[in-house]
């Protein structure tokens, strides 16, 4: 709901507007045709410029990075070059060296021990010189010696051990490359290496020859150089066996890379190998060293080579993403901002579905849905306007029963003047109404009829407060009361004002009572001039009509004149109280009811107000409970758990407390004494206490009465106790005592002629009336001297 004239921004109707329900915004052909031509303006040249740098920076930086790829791994092939010809120098130069010649096959290297330490020193000096050697060993045919730095001075002993050694020297070249490298006293020949063969002068038959084991780690570190992260690298012969390889490839690639290049014709090559769901970019060429044709073999996937690039590609096209959703967020703020006046005014409107072909274009739909929208506003002010009073009743009754938590008046008065009341600086009365006489036979009221009777009531109340003051609210509380707040002109004297409340409280009653037929009281409340007293003065007035006079049929009760009444003293009827009980438990029903309406009488007469009877019904219900449980009987069971005290103190007329004793005390109480006694047992029992009363000045006992009626005492006993509730001489003596009462205020004997009179002591009499009464007999006999003057 809109208000014109309320300060409502369009910032605010764009977002939805204070209490009104936006649905989702829906934008009109004059956006979405603005919005599509400032999108590709803007977009296209971000496009254009990242789709040119992709496609001219990405092929020139691959090839650059081919070139510069081939480039390291040529650079790798050259130095493992170096490596093999260091190795080929290093054996022909041993072949050639002076030093070795053939006298070494006739040394004793255990007599010559400088000559042999020359010969070790020399040996381990050829080892250090090259980092691919393990050990060089010298090898003599003729006294089958094995000289070297690692081994010392073995003799190779027959069999496999010799043949494999004199195989070395069976080759036709003099320096060679081998695979089975033996060593002295082992069967193992996993060594590769390199043989130096050594002749004497103008023989062709050598004497011996050195040895020179490679480190195999030291060979697959060499060619480990050519291989890249992901690939593999490794050098094999002519045969295809691999020499050395890179530990980290992939062996089945390995496998697959030799069976494509050992069948080719080609000494250098490269080409792209796919494997394993990958290509590889394969360059492989030929080497000559130490007699045999070495293959070196590098395969490096293509994805490595392009890292750099696709590195480059990835940033070219997240810079132009980043361009374009710059470009396109530019334009859709620029685009934003420029339309955000029609937006604002769109979106005060809740969009209706429509019915046509094309969406109506924004200026449109403005002018349709703005027209409808002031239709709608004006329904729903008028419907707000009828149900202010029920919300304000809701209120109301919430407040006045103290059932809202705690506030400030400030607080209070904002919140009924949401209600169109204005109670600033006003005064403040309350009026309740009792309805009574709804439940008489005659009337034979149901309840929807006594809620029809209260709704009338409320109605009449309102009508007549109407024009009584500034504001008037009247609360139907749906139990026979009708309140009604006034709110007061505090201009007004406070005499003249309470004078004008009174007499409306009487035209209230009188108009209730003559249109309804049902008696009514209306308490007035003292007039206040503050909200925050409202819910005490409801609760202080209620209480006021409990102060009516039952016999009115419309009684006009002033608080402020009422309240001091409460202190009155009130004569309770004790004498029609015990005749109720002792009729109740000798099963009179009858005697009981009507000994019940002149107990009530008894209180009206003296009192006249129906707090009083109802305090006085209370305290009977409370005796008939007691004597309920001196005779035995369990109240649960006779009244089947119901809780009658609470039953009677929502009762608020005397007559239809007389009707609920009588039916729901006296009734139940007599059915269930009349099934637990015999006739023959409450008949003795009557004339037992009618005998008593005319001889109580005689010496009378149990035993005496049982004698005359023909029982035993135990038998008299137990019925005395079951019909009267309490035991033969407790029962003598309570009426003594009531007799005693009777001569003290009656005659002028004195206390010791009164207790020879009752057959007691004086001092025992004196005890025992103490007992019963709180009083001594003087005491008693003066305090009601004092009364009857």
């Amino acid at each position: 709901m809109i208000h014109t004239g309320n300060g409502y921004t369009g910032q605010e109707a764009g977002k939805g507007g204070a209490g009104m329900k936006k649905t989702e915004f829906r934008k009109g052909s004059l956006y979405w045709k603005s919005l599509v031509l400032v999108l590709v303006i803007t977009s296209l040249p971000a496009l254009l410029i990242g789709i040119g740098a992709y496609n001219l920076g990405a092929e020139p930086i691959v090839r650059e990075l081919n070139e510069a790829h081939q480039v390291q791994l040529n650079q790798s092939i050259q130095r493992v070059d170096e490596y093999l010809s260091h190795l080929e120098l290093f054996s022909a130069q041993l072949a050639f060296n002076p030093e070795f010649d053939e006298s070494l096959a006739g040394m004793n290297f255990a007599e010559q021990f400088q000559k042999t330490r020359d010969l070790y020193r020399s040996l381990a000096l050829m080892k250090d010189g090259n980092p691919l050697v393990f050990d060089v060993a010298l090898y003599l045919d003729n006294t089958d010696k094995l000289i070297s730095d690692h081994w010392g001075v073995r003799t190779i002993g027959g069999g496999d051990d010799e043949l494999s050694f004199r195989r070395l020297l069976s080759s036709d070249r003099k320096i060679y490359w081998t695979d089975d490298m033996p060593q002295a006293g082992s069967g193992e020949t996993h060594f590769r290496g390199v043989v130096t063969k050594l002749y004497a002068s103008g023989s062709d038959r050598p004497f011996g020859a050195f040895l020179i084991y490679l480190q195999q780690g030291a060979l697959d570190g060499m060619v480990r150089r050519l291989a890249s992260e992901g690939g593999t690298a490794f050098l094999m012969d002519r045969e295809g066996q691999v020499i050395a390889s890179d530990d980290a490839g992939d062996i089945g690639l390995r496998h697959a890379m030799v069976r494509r290049i050992l069948p080719a014709n080609t000494f250098k090559d490269t080409f792209v190998y796919d494997y394993g769901g990958m290509s590889y970019s394969v360059s492989f060429g030929q080497l000559s060293r130490l007699g045999n044709d070495w293959t070196y073999v590098s395969a490096t996937p293509l994805s490595t080579i392009t890292a750099p690039v696709n590195a480059m590609s990835r940033m070219i096209v997240a810079v132009s993403v980043f361009g374009l959703a710059l470009a396109l967020l530019l334009s859709w703020f620029a685009w934003g901002r420029i339309y955000n006046p029609i937006r604002r005014l769109v979106g005060l409107f809740p969009f209706a579905k429509e019915t046509g072909g094309d969406r109506l274009n924004e200026i449109a739909f403005i002018e349709k849905q703005w027209q409808r929208h002031l239709d709608e506003n004006e329904v729903l002010q008028q419907r707000l306007r009828q149900s202010l009073p029920s919300l304000r009743e809701g209120f109301l009754l919430q407040y006045l029963q103290g059932r809202i938590m705690p506030a400030s008046e400030k607080e209070i008065a904002e919140k009924l003047r949401q209600y169109d009341w204005h109670v600033e600086g006003k005064r403040f009365a309350i009026l309740v109404a009792g309805l009574y006489g709804r439940g008489a036979p005659e009337t034979k009221f149901s309840d929807r009829d006594g809620q029809l009777i209260d709704y009338a009531a409320s109605n009449i109340v309102q009508e007549l407060c109407r024009s009584a003051a500034e504001y008037a609210h009247a609360i139907n509380f749906q139990d026979s009361t009708v309140g009604v707040l006034l709110v007061l002109n505090p201009i007004e004297a406070a005499d003249r004002a309470k004078e004008k409340l009174l007499a409306l409280a009487g035209d209230i009653a009188s108009a209730v009572s003559g249109l309804l037929k049902v008696n009514v009281a209306v308490a007035a409340s003292k007039l206040n001039e503050s909200v925050l007293e409202l819910p005490e003065m409801l609760e202080e007035t209620s209480k006021t009509l409990r102060m009516r006079d039952p016999n009115e049929k419309a009684d006009i009760l002033d608080v402020e004149d009422m309240m001091p009444d409460l202190g009155q003293h009130v004569e309770f009827p004790l004498e029609l109280e015990k005749e109720i009980i002792g009729a109740m438990r000798l099963g009179l029903q009858e005697e009981a009811a009507a000994g019940v309406r002149q107990f009530a009488e008894a209180i009206r007469s003296k009192a006249g107000t129906q707090m009083h009877i109802q305090q006085g019904m209370l305290k009977l219900l409370g005796s008939a409970y007691d004597a309920m449980f001196r005779s035995g009987v369990n109240p649960g069971s006779v009244y089947g758990g119901a809780h009658l005290y609470e039953e009677l103190m929502v009762i608020r007329d005397p007559e239809e407390m007389i009707r609920w004793f009588t039916s729901s005390v006296i009734e139940p109480f007599v059915r269930s004494v009349s099934g637990a006694l015999d006739p023959d047992t409450r008949r003795l029992v009557e004339q037992v206490t009618g005998q008593l009363h005319d001889e109580l000045s005689r010496d009378v006992s149990l035993e005496m009465y049982a004698d005359r009626f023909g029982v035993s005492p135990f038998k008299l006993s137990r019925a005395f106790k079951q019909v009267t509730g309490v035991n033969f001489i407790d029962y003598l003596t309570s009426l003594r005592i009531e007799k005693c009462k009777e001569l003290l205020v009656t005659t002028d004997m004195k206390i010791a002629d009164i207790a020879e009179t009752l057959r007691y002591q004086p001092s025992y009499l004196i005890r025992l009336f103490k007992k019963s009464t709180e009083l001594t007999p003087g005491q008693f006999r003066e305090k009601h001297s004092r009364g009857a003057v």
